[in-house]
């Protein structure tokens, strides 16, 4: 049997996405290459990062169409680390003096809500970069410079995915591969990001539209708030302690239908 071939409109998006993934590699590394001061000398160039015989380099978009990069030179890097990630991919941990670097942060925050794209500087002392193999021509080049580096190396360690399995096997979890270049002050807020999730997950046996939950909240918050402010925060607190009576109560209702069907 012969196999079915795409639809011509289908083999063509496929083709045109592929043009443009090349020719977003190719950009990117002509923009690294286009950092390089005079003399130094290229060793290796990946998707990740370009390593040269006195520093990394890396670039990530800013924003929507801008760029930028920062760079690490061996001599500054006070201590490195090989960790594994949870699929045994390598990953490069270096820690340095503080870089200023131009993160891409969402415009707007509200509780748990985040949307729209902004910019801001934030320092980082720590870079972890991550690499496809121990062949990877970045990760070896990496490691041979910072080994001949008078920088400390510190004991190998684990990237844990954030959150619990049961989380990131439920409904409604979107993950992805980054490069990572974070702080330890990050990690530490999106794995406590990741259990207050799976908690809320937990206690209303599922998860609730924002524009429903914060709909419910303001229709008793308001008339409270005339009475007293206070009494608004009171007022939320029930209307959540009422979600999570209810939605446990219907979860519990349904599980005794099901289980008095199977008899």
């Amino acid at each position: 049997m012969s196999r079915r071939r795409r639809p011509r409109a289908e083999r063509r998006l496929l083709r045109e996405a592929m043009e443009r993934h090349a020719r977003g590699i190719a950009d990117k590394e002509a923009y690294l290459r286009a950092q390089l001061e005079p003399g130094e000398t290229e060793i290796a160039m990946g998707w990740q990062a370009l390593v040269t015989d006195r520093r990394v380099l890396f670039s990530w978009p800013a924003h929507t169409h801008d760029r930028t990069y920062d760079c690490i030179a061996f001599d500054e890097v006070t201590c490195w680390a090989i960790g594994r990630r949870h699929d045994e991919r390598p990953v490069v941990r270096v820690a340095h003096p503080a870089h200023i670097r131009t993160d891409r942060v969402p415009a707007h925050h509200v509780l748990w809500m985040r949307w729209g794209n902004a910019t801001a500087q934030r320092p980082h002392t720590e870079t972890t970069i991550e690499c496809r193999s121990d062949r990877d021509p970045v990760f070896r080049a990496m490691v041979d410079s910072l080994e001949r580096s008078p920088a400390v190396q510190s004991d190998p360690f684990v990237v844990r995915r954030p959150g619990t399995g049961e989380a990131r096997t439920g409904p409604r979890v979107t993950t992805g591969v980054f490069l990572v270049q974070e702080t330890g002050t990050k990690r530490a807020r999106q794995l406590t990001r990741g259990r207050l999730t799976t908690l809320d997950d937990r206690l209303h046996n599922g998860r609730i539209a924002w524009p429903i939950r914060i709909g419910s909240w303001l229709i008793v918050a308001i008339p409270a708030w005339f009475i007293s402010p206070w009494l608004s925060l009171v007022a939320i607190a029930a209307v959540e302690i009422a979600w999570v009576v209810g939605l446990q109560w219907s979860s519990s209702r349904d599980r005794r239908r099901q289980a008095s069907r199977t008899e």
